[in-house]
């Protein structure tokens, strides 16, 4: 019996064979494509699988079905495929793979499975580029960013399909525009990040946010969702939360200014001696707290436990539980959504997709673990 990963591999190659065999003419517009059975013993499938990727391909509009008789090779197979733009914010240098590159790898593979082609830009590049009529056609556009979402209206006309990375949504003034939107369930994660530590022991679970308490930035909404979350959770739990969550008298001003705010706020927690735990809005949060922490010479074995959203490896000081953003999922749901519209598969209002955020639990040095500097690329506290 074949694997699940080597029946994967054959769908595959059935896939990406039918697909090749009509762009370089070797199956053209009209023809029949072998039997099912033919197709089941060649890429050695069970002819429910080989019937499952061929009713892709048709919806696709690569094949057509005609009952009775078989399928074929649609009309429109070799003519040029989709394209479908990625907007970016300008590329700063950087030896790691980014989230946004993470979230590019994604859609740049849906997109390909869906039989169409990508291509990421610079917002402002592109703006302009589609201002002075520049730009080539497109079918879709996905802005992965959380602002700018004003700007998805320059691409394309009404028809054009198009998906923000956002959680907020707006309205265009064309009211045959639709801008969908591809997010985290951001209060779930953070509902999962305090259940997490509570059947840890802890009970005075604080809250760490970037957004200002009496300021709706919506470059901060994802920070308010997870504050959210965590009084949902903590609600929940029958634990109160008063006097326990810590937020910045004004947002950060800019992405390189998130460590220092949350520095400065994080103060206050480490006088906090009841507070055994913290959920960290974001990497950037926790970074500030550990940061806070060592400049009031707290030893780590005095350091409340960390979970923090987003995961990364910059942490330093133990290793941490994260909540991580499923960024290559993202660009995938992004591509989804984008060729749904295209084909008529999604109409009407705009949809709001939210993708589940899992907790990456870790171990700890207060586990009889070494610290993070002996543990190869994982720098944090749990």
């Amino acid at each position: 019996m074949a694997t699940r990963r080597t029946s994967e591999r054959q769908r595959q190659a059935l896939v990406e064979d039918l697909r090749r065999s009509c762009q370089e003419g070797r199956l053209r517009p009209g023809d029949m494509l072998p039997t099912v059975r033919e197709l089941q013993e060649k890429y050695r499938l069970s002819p429910r699988s080989v019937t499952s990727e061929l009713r892709k391909l048709v919806d696709e509009g690569l094949l057509r079905t005609v009952p009775r008789v078989g399928i074929f090779v649609a009309d429109t197979a070799t003519a040029e495929p989709d394209s479908y733009l990625m907007l970016v914010e300008a590329e700063t240098s950087s030896a790691t793979t980014s989230i946004v590159d993470r979230v590019r790898f994604g859609f740049e593979e849906r997109v390909t499975q869906l039989g169409a082609a990508s291509a990421t830009m610079n917002i402002d590049v592109a703006l302009k580029r589609a201002l002075d009529g520049t730009l080539p056609p497109i079918a879709g556009a996905f802005l992965a960013m959380p602002d700018r979402g004003e700007d998805l209206v320059a691409f394309g006309d009404a028809s054009t399909a198009r998906v923000r990375w956002a959680s907020i949504p707006i309205e265009p003034q064309d009211p045959r525009m639709v801008i969908d939107m591809v997010t985290v369930d951001h209060e779930d994660g953070s509902r999962a990040a305090t259940r997490h530590l509570w059947q840890r022991g802890h009970r005075r679970i604080a809250f760490l946010g970037l957004h200002a308490v009496a300021d709706d930035d919506p470059r901060y909404h994802w920070s308010a969702l997870r504050m959210q979350g965590w009084q949902e959770a903590m609600s929940q739990l029958e634990e109160r939360v008063d006097n326990i969550f810590f937020l910045p008298e004004t947002a950060p001003g800019s992405y390189e200014q998130q460590v220092e705010t949350a520095r400065r706020t994080a103060r206050a927690i480490v006088l906090r001696r009841d507070v055994s735990a913290v959920v960290c809005a974001s990497h950037k949060a926790a970074l500030g707290l550990l940061s806070a922490l060592r400049d009031a010479g707290v030893p780590p074995e005095g350091w409340p436990t960390l979970v923090a959203f987003e995961d990364t490896a910059e942490l330093g000081g133990g290793i941490l539980t994260s909540v991580r953003v499923p960024c290559e999922d993202i660009g995938r749901e992004a591509a989804q959504i984008l060729w749904e519209r295209r084909h008529s598969r999604l109409v009407g209002k705009p949809v709001d997709r939210r993708l589940p955020m899992p907790v990456i639990r870790r171990v700890d040095s207060h586990n009889g673990w070494p610290e993070a500097g002996d543990i190869a690329s994982t720098e944090s506290h749990r």
